[in-house]
């Protein structure tokens, strides 16, 4: 059922051109990663529910979330590969060092709220999440909250979204976000 609104999906976006053995294999990947995402959603003590209505298309909240998060995932990848080019051809500057971040070029809402919300908190959310826990008899417990870090993925991937069809990302001159926190 996942593959084929992951296929559905890919026909909406990109259509006829969703045909033949490399679209399969994308395809393939793609529905796998939805699947464990939904799976890593879900709070390890908890018991796991996959919805597999067939309605509905590709949503921020439940088990497609993670296609979500995989959007933005290509987006960002996107964005920071043409940065990359940019900065080549002396369109943009390097990133500098933290040391040196300029954070009066943050003159956007949005970009005060993915810094402050994401950027500066993800450190501590990842100490947070994989806590190793002392167990009687000597040994240890790790208690990973996969569904912490999805849930942050997905709100950074909204946020992020919201963000990106707002502001003109990359354009003659650099965007303050990508230069200043990234």
């Amino acid at each position: 059922l996942r593959k084929g609104q992951m296929k559905e999906a890919s026909e909406m976006k990109y259509g006829d051109k969703i045909e033949g053995q490399t679209w399969d294999d994308i395809i393939k990947v793609m529905t796998s990663a939805t699947v464990r995402f939904e799976l890593l959603s879900t709070v390890h003590t908890s018991p796991v529910t996959l919805d597999v209505q067939r309605e509905g298309g590709v949503s921020t909240k439940g088990p497609r979330g993670g296609v979500f998060v995989m959007y933005n995932c290509a987006r960002l990848h996107t964005l920071f590969d043409s940065y990359e080019r940019g900065v080549e051809k002396g369109l943009y500057p390097e990133i500098p060092d933290g040391s040196q971040l300029d954070f009066s070029a943050l003159k956007e809402e949005g970009e005060w709220l993915l810094l402050f919300n994401y950027i500066i908190p993800f450190s501590e959310l990842l100490d947070q999440s994989g806590q190793a826990l002392d167990r009687e008899g000597g040994g240890a417990r790790v208690n990973i909250k996969t569904e912490q870090i999805c849930k942050f993925l997905v709100s950074l991937s909204k946020d992020f979204s919201s963000y990106y069809n707002r502001v003109h990302v990359l354009g003659v001159r650099t965007c303050s976000c990508v230069c200043v926190c990234f």
